[in-house]
């Protein structure tokens, strides 16, 4: 009687154990799952190249993603500094992610909202046309980003030849060549939006918009390291996905994005705001894959020997965006 009984009880304990076993294997998968994993996020310039990570943020969908982000703002080439040297995880970036990679650091580009330039350039009053610019001076905010380099192929294309027949000179700011525009420091500048809007109400005028030519280049990308993503593949991939989603949610509410843009970039006039966004928002990747033709681009700008012999897709690791394009979470 007794043997019957512990008989009895141990099929029941068992079966109790083959009903919970399920569940507990669940839960401890939700929970691993769920656990969220930090990051630091940088961005080095404080304009709308950045809005989607800002709309990550604080939308929460960095968080729902399962990533306890840490956004911050550094100045991008401190900003790939540390990036390659470990102390942040993912930041934006234009060519100084070639830049460091062609120098032997560990970065690689992940993905590219913006392939191409958004930007135009303004002139004085007076200049008449771009070759009205021979013989003057034009500012960009550094050598070797997105404005010098714009501003170099655009007086190529029409025939004049920089630093020679067009001076150069650099002011770090976009609003330090509006400034200078309006002094006659400078007789033209490559700008982005709005500080377009400011530069036309102090009289200036548009010699080009840069945008609509569609010159492929990596205005604006997201790098991280080899290293990083071998040893946290997940980590890339929520961020890849955050990334994706915080671009769509920007393109489909502009109210709330222009809310955003107001908060980070401090800009309170609504016709400011609304210019950015126009200029970006025809410009934006709405599968953000490093273009080809745009990390080529940034090859043949480069001062660097050895960007001569390389391949633009040794640069690249671009296969957490195609993962979501063959999910179907972007066309």
């Amino acid at each position: 009687m007794k043997r019957k009984t512990v008989q009895v009880v141990l099929h029941v304990l068992i079966l109790l154990l083959g009903l919970m076993f399920p569940m507990m294997r669940a839960t401890l998968s939700f929970t691993a799952e769920s656990v969220s994993i930090p990051v630091t996020v940088v961005y080095g310039v404080i304009s709308t190249d950045s809005l989607y990570l800002w709309i990550a943020n604080d939308k929460g969908i960095f968080k729902r993603n399962g990533l306890d982000a840490n956004l911050t703002h550094i100045p991008t080439n401190q900003a790939i500094q540390a990036l390659i040297s470990g102390q942040v995880q993912f930041s934006a970036t234009g060519p100084q992610a070639l830049e460091a990679a062609l120098s032997g650091g560990d970065a690689v580009y992940i993905l590219s909202p913006l392939n191409t330039f958004v930007l135009s350039l303004y002139g004085r009053p007076e200049i008449v046309g771009i070759k009205g610019l021979m013989g003057k001076t034009v500012g960009a905010t550094n050598k070797g980003t997105p404005t010098d380099v714009a501003g170099h192929l655009v007086l190529k294309q029409y025939g004049l030849n920089p630093d020679v027949d067009v001076k150069f000179a650099y002011l770090k700011e976009l609003p330090a060549l509006v400034a200078a525009l309006k002094e006659g420091i400078i007789d033209g500048a490559l700008i982005a939006a709005p500080n377009t809007l400011l530069a036309r109400s102090l009289g200036m005028k548009e010699l080009l918009n840069v945008t609509d030519l569609k010159i492929p280049f990596v205005q604006h990308a997201v790098a991280t390291t080899r290293s990083y993503i071998r040893a946290n593949p997940e980590a890339v991939r929520r961020f890849v996905r955050s990334a994706v989603e915080a671009l769509d949610y920007t393109l489909k509410n502009r109210d709330e994005a222009l809310s955003v843009m107001a908060k980070y970039t401090k800009i309170k006039e609504p016709a400011l705001l609304e210019e950015a966004f126009r200029s970006y928002e025809k410009a934006w990747e709405k599968v953000p894959i490093p273009s080809q033709a745009a990390m080529e681009a940034l090859l043949a700008t480069s001062l660097n020997p050895k960007a001569k012999g390389a391949k633009w897709d040794q640069f690249v690791d671009d296969r957490f965006v195609k993962e979501l394009v063959a999910s179907g979470l972007i066309k």
